[in-house]
Order: structure tokens, then sequence, then C-alpha cells
């Protein structure tokens, strides 16, 4: 890793997910990076939930009630302290090593922005990794190497995809192209930015190891099963989009409502939508596609930022506890897992049965990783579903598999 690290303002912004924030906030505290602080931009349910956490006092916070994911961004950049900025989704959290790992793509690549890998809600099989984005709004996934940070070799138009919730960009080069278009109150913030980063010719590099979970929390704009409950923003934002990239044309909302009548028949078939509102939602996409056609597109220009205290959270530097148990000691390991947290102690847990289930990891509101699913099961979903191998084998593999995000065994 590198040296002379540079200060870091971690930004959570939130709206109506106040139980998820708290775990948010519970997974940050538990950073292994010096010096970084934390600034919260949330509504007040998401403020009163995190007055009696234990790290409040260290905190900044920001009240932000208006449900607008850009403008609240820019409420937290305006009062980070730090030289970069990283931004993390309220239902999401992030690996131990996570700001360590964009510092050292940042200082390696020369880059001005970094993304990371974001995991899903088993915790294993990847939301995101390395992809592209066009004027056009379209994503195109791209090749990698497992590891090593770098600097996509991309087609001309094409910029590195910034994904809202595990990016970091140094704040001076997020200044000088105006921050985040408050236009987009949901959807398309984080895309529009990457593509403005790109044509001011910052370099955007991808740090394979700087992971985060994300949940895909239930909203106001979309179930826990990730079914739409209103498309009106999607809409929206996407005509404000094509119209600030210059690719504005009525007979895109053609293309746009195919890809999401397929999104609506892929849930109708898994069972997570009736068909009786297919055509309710696609009206909104429609109704949100009308309002950003004839909307008002303020230009951006750079943003003075005047000098911010910088708020460091104490990082306390003490090894992983790591505990291993079969399935009929889950709940006394956890619990010892539990009590290590509750001393200030990263602690994962991985407990097997002996059965041929599948993997799954997450992050519970104490502060512990729980690895659990079947000795003989698969962990990455394109592996084998059946497996034969011993305890301490396969308790090796996954250890490995998440040390360096973790730093296990670094201590």
């Amino acid at each position: 890793m590198v040296t002379n690290d540079p200060t870091i303002s971690v930004i959570v912004a939130s709206h109506q997910r106040p139980e998820w924030l708290r775990r948010c906030l519970t997974g940050l505290v538990q950073l292994d990076y010096s010096p970084f602080e934390i600034i919260i931009a949330a509504d007040d349910t998401g403020l009163a939930a995190i007055a009696d956490h234990p790290a409040r006092a260290q905190l900044k916070t920001i009240l932000c009630p208006e449900a607008n994911l850009a403008k609240t961004r820019n409420a937290g950049v305006g009062q980070a302290g730090g030289e970069v900025l990283a931004f993390i989704d309220d239902d999401a959290v992030p690996e131990p090593l996570w700001l360590r790992h964009h510092v050292n793509a940042l200082a390696t690549t020369g880059a001005d922005a970094s993304v990371g890998y974001v995991r899903g809600r088993n915790g294993i099989s990847f939301q995101s990794r390395c992809e592209s984005v066009d004027a056009h709004g379209e994503t195109h996934r791209e090749q990698s190497p497992p590891d090593t940070a770098f600097v996509p070799d991309l087609k001309p138009g094409h910029a590195v995809k910034l994904v809202g919730t595990n990016f970091t960009v140094r704040r001076a080069a997020l200044c000088e192209v105006g921050g985040f278009d408050p236009a987009y109150r949901y959807y398309l913030d984080d895309t529009d930015l990457s593509l403005r980063l790109a044509r001011a010719g910052r370099v955007l590099a991808v740090a394979p190891r700087a992971e985060v979970h994300h949940a895909t929390a239930s909203s106001t704009r979309r179930t826990a099963l990730r079914r739409p409950r209103d498309l009106f923003d999607i809409g929206r934002s996407s005509a404000l989009f094509l119209r600030r990239h210059g690719t504005f044309s009525d007979a895109l909302i053609d293309q746009l409502r195919r890809r999401e009548h397929a999104r609506l028949i892929r849930h109708m078939v898994s069972g997570t939508c009736e068909p009786r509102d297919i055509s309710r939602l696609l009206a909104t996409l429609d109704t949100g596609w009308q309002a950003g056609s004839t909307a008002s597109i303020a230009s951006l220009t750079p943003i003075w930022m005047p000098s911010v205290e910088f708020k460091a959270i104490p990082v306390p530097h003490r090894p992983h506890f790591v505990i291993t148990s079969r399935f009929r000691g889950r709940k006394r390991a956890i619990g010892a897992a539990q009590t290590a947290a509750k001393d200030g102690q990263k602690a994962s847990v991985f407990s097997f049965s002996l059965t041929a289930r599948p993997h799954h990891v997450q992050f519970d509101e104490c502060g512990v990783w729980l690895h659990t699913g079947g000795q003989f099961g698969r962990s990455v979903r394109s592996g084998p579903r059946f497996r034969w191998c011993r305890f301490a084998q396969r308790f090796e593999e996954e250890m490995r598999r998440v040390a360096m995000q973790r730093g296990i065994g670094e201590n």
C-alpha cells in the first residue's frame, strides 16, 4: 500500500432508511484507514436513528429532508474537509480495507477517481465490476484483471462508470466539474458525473479489491426484491441525461420502454410483479419522460470550496478476530464475535453445516461478518453445487477469498 495517505471524507446520503443507515455507520467505523472522516447527510428519521450510536460524537451530520440524491450528496461535499471524497449508499457496508484499496488505485494509476466492485445480497455474487457508460446512458461490461488497480482502455466516447455506492474522487476534480447535478433527483446522477469527469480530461480507474456489500434495501421507489414501485424518476432522469449529453430524441423513449418492460416481465416471471402492475408502471415512465423533456437544465459551473475543518475518526489498530464453528456451535460463535465487536474489534465468523447449501455473507447490526452455508456447497455461484472437502480446507479457502479485503492476517 501507499504512504502519505490523503485525508478522505466518506459521504453517506440517506432518506427514510434509518435502520440501514445505522448498520452502514457501524461498518464505516470499522474501516482500517487513517485519516478519514464520516459525513452523514440524511433526513430526520436517519439522524434520529444514529443519535445514540457510539460513533455519533465523531461524525459530521447534515439535515437533508428532500428526496434528491444529487442535492444531498452535494450537501455532504460542502461539509467535506478531505482531499478525497468517498461515496457509499446507506444500505451498503464496506469491507474494512475499502479506503486503503481506493487510495492505492488513485496513487498507482495517477487517477482522479476510482470505482470499486459491489457485491449483492448474498454477499458473494457481484452486482457490478468494471463497466463503462456512453452518451446514451447505456452500460457496457469491460474486461478487468482480478485484483490489480487499472485504467481501462475504452472506446471513444465511453467513460468508466462510477457506481454511486462505491467510488472515490479527488475533491478538486469534483468541484471543477460542478459537483453532482441536482436535476437528477434519483438515477443517472453518478453516470452523468462519470461522463463530465472524463470529458474534462480526468482519469478514472478501477479498484477491484475496494469492495462494498450492497443490500439494495426497499425504498419509496423499489421493493426489497428490486421491483420498481414507480418509474417516474427513471423516465425523467433519462430524458434529462440525453438532453445534457446531446443525444436526445423522442424516439428514444421506445427504447427505454422496451428495456423497462423487459425488466418488469422478468419480475413477473419470478413472482415479484403482477401483470396488472406493468401498464401502470410504464405509464409513470412516460410521465417522467415528458417531465424531463421540458424541465430546465441549468449550466454547471465550478464549485468554490471554502476551507472546512477535518474531523478525523480515531482508528485503533487491532487484529481481525476470526472464529470458526460448525452449525451446532454457531450461536455461541456469533455471541463471542459480537462481544468482540462491541469492544471495538473487527470480527468474522465462518460457520458451515454438513450440507451442500450455497454460501452467504452478511454484516449484522452488531458489526460482525457472518459466513454461512454448507461445507460442501458452493461459494462463488459459478462453482459446482457439491464438492467434497474437509472443514479446515473449506474454512481456509473462504478466509483467503476475503483476507485482502478484510485485513485478516495482517496483524
